[in-house]
């Protein structure tokens, strides 16, 4: 009699991607849920409970995320005040994409949201695969941004040495 051999399936892992995702939200089970989607997606994910501590991660401990998503409604800073603060930051920081969310929506609250300075908002519970669109493509928008950006620095820093080698 043979043996039998026993094959094992191969357990699909998304490959990690070099993205972060900050999330921030005050209900520890909602981090968490949000974390465990967007790992499973390949995401690296840092978490805040409020603004105060998001906006203390950005500035003092120099976390750089590619992407924030930010629930709206939290105690000691909300969600708006903490996207304003971060458009005014004077670093990379402040051109990152910005997901607002909540549960309570209202088109009061998605047009404060907006004019706060973020790129989208969103309705909780998630739809995951909207989440997911809308991730990829605020991070296909940056990508390209910094793509045309450096070629303009690129083109700048070249004429700035023309100018230099007439001049000279």
């Amino acid at each position: 009699m043979t043996q039998q051999r026993h094959h094992t399936l191969p357990v699909e892992v998304p490959p990690a991607n070099r993205f972060t995702v900050m999330v921030i939200d005050d209900l520890p089970a909602n981090r968490t849920l949000l974390s465990k989607v967007l790992q499973g997606s390949g995401y690296n994910v840092l978490d805040a409970s409020n603004g105060i501590e998001a906006l203390d991660m950005l500035m003092s401990k120099g976390v750089r995320p590619d992407l924030i998503i930010t629930d709206v409604e939290m105690p000691v800073m909300d969600g708006v005040t903490m996207v304003q603060q971060i458009r005014l930051l004077e670093n990379t920081v402040a051109g990152v994409p910005i997901i607002t969310a909540s549960g309570n929506p209202d088109v009061e609250m998605e047009r404060q949201a907006i004019e706060a300075g973020s790129d989208s908002f969103l309705t909780k519970p998630f739809d995951l695969r909207l989440l997911r669109r809308e991730i990829a493509s605020l991070l296909r928008t940056r990508a390209s941004r910094s793509k045309l950006s450096g070629k303009r620095e690129s083109q700048d820093a070249n004429r700035l040495r023309a100018r230099a080698e007439k001049i000279a």
